[in-house]
């Protein structure tokens, strides 16, 4: 290979020193692995050790010239010079040129082996010039990798949360459960991005308090000041507040043990009265009020997670309409209350259920009507 040629091939400048030949070399080696471009590889090899072998001539001579110049100087004998010359020529047979040299690791390592014991500097530029992995590069690019994964999960919560946020999934509380326990969601709706749009997406939400609670609790809001909080989540802690309030909603003593308490005393009370007395009546129709009012209580508010609230009083009002009919006809709280006092009792329950259905009625007409005026 011509010395031009290799100059071209490693896009360096004729002259250049060694350093800029190892420097040119040692990039275009991570450029092109030999694995991956062996042939361009291969090209790249040659004339690095074109240039290798050009300059070591060139010191070759430069070191004879100035060997001649001492012995000239001092005056050496014929005999000593003679000698210099002769172990001059050995040392130039022991480095011939080698022409049309290819890439072989076998043949390259038994080389580099000379070229170190004859010069530590050349040993050390053979070794910087095998191809080296740029760690820190494919860390890098991982962590690119990532933050654009991490960018496409917080892109698609959004877009979820928006169509959550429309009729008719605003109404669903377990639709917005399951969306906070998705485990790809974890750590995109933590970001200060999320939260950012999230809280612009509730400022003009009408949620049930439920699905306020619920959010709250996901992000363990209760309890903590905004004041410490990155601008991101204070937006959001200060939007949820205004929505729902960030008190902690306690459950006295009271609350959860008085109806157990009355539960109890009525039935204690039935069990020891007489169902033909007075007071056996008495006892059996609050016992049965107390009954009927919890269940209609329970049923409302398992409807209410997943509909909405004119679609589970709906339900509710019609089972007890036709509940407290077929008990009517069955007369089934007689053995309670007596057959006179358990019929009244059917039948009032059995109307209020009637007038709650008619009721929702003229309020869904109502609410039609209102959707119908804004558009």
């Amino acid at each position: 290979m011509y010395e031009s040629e290799a100059y071209e091939i490693l896009h360096i400048k004729r002259g250049s020193s060694q350093e800029e030949i190892k420097e040119a070399y040692a990039a275009l080696s991570k450029q092109y692995h030999p694995e991956e471009h062996p042939e361009e590889f291969q090209r790249i090899h040659e004339a690095y050790m074109t240039l290798r072998r050009r300059n070591r001539g060139r010191r070759a001579d430069s070191q004879n010239q100035e060997s001649e110049q001492k012995n000239a100087t001092e005056e050496v004998s014929m005999e000593e010079s003679e000698e210099s010359r002769n172990q001059d020529v050995l040392e130039e047979r022991a480095e011939p040129e080698v022409q049309n040299e290819t890439y072989d690791m076998e043949s390259s390592k038994e080389y580099n082996t000379e070229e170190n014991r004859a010069d530590p500097s050349e040993g050390e530029a053979q070794q910087e010039s095998v191809p080296q992995y740029d760690f820190d590069e494919v860390i890098e690019k991982n962590e690119r990798k990532d933050e654009q994964r991490l960018i496409l999960l917080i892109q698609k919560a959004l877009v979820e949360m928006e169509m959550l946020l429309k009729p008719p999934y605003c109404d669903k509380f377990k639709m917005f459960q399951q969306f906070f326990q998705k485990p790809e969601y974890q750590t995109a709706l933590k970001q200060p991005a999320f939260m950012a749009y999230f809280a612009d997406m509730l400022t003009d939400s009408h949620l049930k308090p439920m699905i306020y609670d619920h959010i709250i609790e996901y992000y363990r809001f209760r309890g903590l000041d905004p004041n410490e909080m990155y601008e991101e989540a204070a937006k959001l802690y200060y939007v949820l507040d205004d929505k729902r309030g960030m008190k902690k909603k306690k459950v006295g003593f009271w609350q959860g043990v008085l109806p157990v308490a009355v539960i109890a005393g009525i039935r204690a009370g039935t069990r020891s009265a007489d169902p033909g007395t007075a007071a056996g009546n008495l006892f059996g129709f609050l016992f049965v009020v107390v009954i009927v009012i919890a269940l209609i209580f329970i049923l409302y508010r398992q409807l209410y997670k997943n509909h909405s609230s004119l679609f589970a009083q709906t339900i509710v009002s019609l089972l007890l309409t036709i509940s407290q009919f077929v008990i009517l006809m069955g007369d089934f709280y007689a053995p309670m209350m007596g057959t006179g006092t358990g019929t009244l009792l059917s039948v009032f329950l059995c109307l209020m259920g009637i007038i709650w259905l008619i009721g929702i009625g003229i309020a869904a007409i109502i609410k039609k009507i209102r959707r119908l005026s804004r558009r």
